[in-house]
């Protein structure tokens, strides 16, 4: 009988694996979530445009932001403070997150003029408009 393994011990350790998984998958559809969870206005003011975009919990320093003619691209991250490494946890749910969001403007802008704050975890974009001859565009005459 020395011989036979223990079915028992196999099953908890199929059930193990499988939980380590699926807790793995779980964190990967957490972070993915984390793009739709960025949510963000864009408001047309007359002479500009105002993009405010919710990301609460990241400092001023933890925000990458580019503007071009046609969008806002918001790239954010950030990582939760050293783990004490003997600290015996009964819940830790504070992790690394990043987000990205690009946003297509209804109308192009002067992105060198482009100015933004950051306040209470809302990101606030001003973005002049370019008049519709300095956009780029030229008419032609059709004969």
């Amino acid at each position: 009988m020395a011989g036979r393994s223990n079915p028992f011990r196999e099953l908890d350790e199929l059930i193990e694996r499988m939980n380590r998984q699926f807790g793995d998958l779980s964190r990967t559809f957490e972070s993915e979530s984390m793009l739709s969870d960025v949510t963000a206005d864009v408001a047309d003011q007359g002479d500009q445009l105002v993009v405010s975009v919710d990301l609460p919990g990241f400092s001023q320093d933890d925000i990458d932001l580019r503007v071009d003619r046609e969008s806002v691209t918001i790239n954010a991250e950030y990582e939760e403070s050293e783990v004490e490494e003997n600290a015996q946890y009964h819940r830790q749910e504070r992790r690394h997150e990043s987000v990205r969001r690009q946003l297509p403007l209804p109308q192009e802008v002067e992105a060198e003029q482009a100015s933004a704050s950051y306040n209470n975890g809302v990101l606030t974009v001003t973005l002049p408009k370019l008049e519709p001859e300095e956009s780029g565009g030229y008419q032609i005459d059709v004969e």
